[in-house]
């Protein structure tokens, strides 16, 4: 089954059923079309990085970006330390390493290891994202715009 990405797939079969009044179908068309929107013609996400003059707002603030789930190599040490505090200053000062230097939240992470039920209810715009697929682009034509006019006139 091939997934509607953009309308141009649909042949002018979308802009038919709204001409001709017809909901249900115009509905039907309507659903069939893919959610995502960064894929929808004549619509194109920047693909240059930011300008590198510019710092980012992280570093604007002295904000930390939000740590991985995953534990890291640095999170022994830090875990170390932390266990030392404990031994050695007590509970308050464990506890303020670990609001400092939070522990990772899980020790083997793997973020695509999803179960057999949620894979098999997953559309297949997520199944292709997931295999790091990219959709056809299909660069729009505005010479069809003249025989789509021609079409509603005639």
């Amino acid at each position: 089954m091939l997934q509607l990405v953009n309308e141009w797939q649909l042949q002018g079969q979308l802009n038919q059923a709204l001409l001709q009044h017809q909901r249900a179908d115009f509905a039907l068309w309507l659903a069939m079309l893919s959610p995502a929107v960064d894929e929808m013609a004549a619509f194109c996400l920047p693909t240059g990085e930011a300008e590198p003059g510019r710092p980012s707002l992280y570093q604007q603030l002295g904000v930390q970006p939000q740590r991985d789930y995953a534990m890291q190599q640095q999170d022994i040490g830090c875990l170390t330390a932390q266990h030392q505090a404990l031994i050695q200053s007590g509970l308050t000062q464990c506890r303020l390493l670990q609001l400092l230097t939070p522990p990772p939240a899980v020790v083997r992470h793997d973020a695509k290891k999803l179960s057999a039920e949620v894979l098999d209810s997953l559309d297949f715009h997520t199944r292709r994202h997931l295999a790091k697929q990219k959709a056809d682009v299909i660069t729009p034509d505005p010479t069809a715009l003249y025989d789509i006019l021609q079409e509603m006139h005639a």
